[in-house]
């Protein structure tokens, strides 16, 4: 050992725990709460343009979560308490939930919304969730699993932060990451993509460096598609296409019913017939149709697709327009997606996962 490294003086202060070589455990499992999708200690984003349904799309993650229900053919491993910090727009998130209990017909749900614009760069941060998580805990009687914070860019904009620097996506996220090694949760981040949503998340990319799961939000008419973009240990795929569908929560003074737009899955039980199909799109679909001819392949076991439904999987579809050059060259990639996303949007094909097959189109 050098004179540098013996000579070192005692540390001040406690030293870190760590765990040695031989001392790590072979059962790191993660702790589920959606096998697959929402697990304890990871940080999820789920980003969109402006009215894409982000919020509606968590808003129905955290009901299933607080019921212990399977979504969007995610196992449900725990029942567990949901936490929505409403940086902007709480009664939002309160009109939707009183739809689904008045929908649903579902009482006791532990789940709690807090309206508050909180500053995420602030360290203080860090005790203020943990804070309102335990009261939160200790009024339902339960743990929390989920944390929704509705904007993630207001956080950090709040203590005024810039998001396109790293340095303060980068605090923000120490402060979430200091919050979890504190109490054992999920963060459920919404946000915004940028002008180029092909770019992703608005802001510096250290925000996609930070999180184990990104979820996209796509589609600009009817139909939307959510779409796993990053993970760190699963490929990206698709995660659920849904619309917003009005449901009349009552009435106000002036006898004027209040809708207020939840999601409702594409189950692909028949398309409109407006919307004109690109060439490309035309394209795509016949390879599709050629796709099934020749090598259908059975559909996954779960509601959302129709057992009738005959299709094949992403990646064999996107290999055979591959094959036809319907996309070639360097962009590829965004060719497939636009496809994909168009024929989706206008309702002429349907997709659960990697599974993706074409919706009979109907006349009135």
């Amino acid at each position: 050992m050098s004179d540098s490294v013996t000579n070192l003086k005692p540390g001040n202060g406690p030293p870190l725990p760590f765990t040695t070589f031989d001392d790590i455990s072979v059962e790191l499992a993660k702790r589920w709460i959606l096998k697959g999708l929402v697990a304890r200690g990871e940080t999820s984003s789920w980003i969109g343009p402006p009215g894409s349904g982000k919020s509606s799309l968590v808003d129905d993650l955290a009901v299933h979560c607080a019921q212990g229900r399977d979504w969007n053919g995610h196992r449900a491993k725990e029942a567990c308490g949901v936490l929505i910090l409403a940086l902007e727009r709480a009664d939002l998130h309160m009109r939707r939930l009183a739809v689904y209990r008045q929908r649903d017909k579902l009482k006791g749900l532990p789940i709690a919304v807090a309206s508050y614009v909180l500053d995420l760069l602030n360290q203080a941060c860090v005790r203020t969730i943990i804070a309102t998580v335990q009261a939160a805990e200790a009024r339902f009687g339960c743990p929390i699993g989920v944390v929704i914070i509705d904007t993630y860019n207001k956080g950090v904009a709040a203590g005024g932060g810039d998001e396109d620097k790293a340095r303060d996506q980068n605090r923000v996220a120490a402060n979430l990451r200091r919050v979890q090694q504190k109490i054992d949760v999920h963060f459920a981040l919404v946000g915004h993509t940028g002008k180029n949503e092909d770019r992703g998340a608005r802001g510096s990319n250290a925000h996609l460096g930070d999180v184990d799961v990104m979820i996209q939000i796509s589609g600009k008419e009817t139909v939307k598609a959510a779409r796993i973009t990053k993970a760190n240990d699963q490929a990206e795929r698709d995660l659920v296409t849904f619309r917003l569908k009005p449901v009349m929560l009552g009435c106000d003074e002036d006898g004027d019913p209040i809708d207020v737009a939840v999601i409702e899955a594409v189950t692909g039980s028949g398309a409109a017939t407006g919307a004109k199909l690109t060439k490309p799109e035309k394209a795509g679909l016949r390879e599709l149709h050629e796709c099934i001819a020749d090598q259908a392949e059975p559909p996954p076991s779960d509601p959302h697709c129709p057992p009738s439904a005959k299709g094949v999987s992403l990646d064999t579809w996107r290999e055979r327009m591959k094959k036809r050059s319907v996309i070639n060259g360097k962009g590829e990639r965004s060719q497939f997606k636009r496809i994909k996303d168009g024929l989706c949007e206008k309702g002429r094909i349907g997709i659960w996962d990697e599974y993706v097959w074409p919706v009979p189109t109907v006349t009135a």
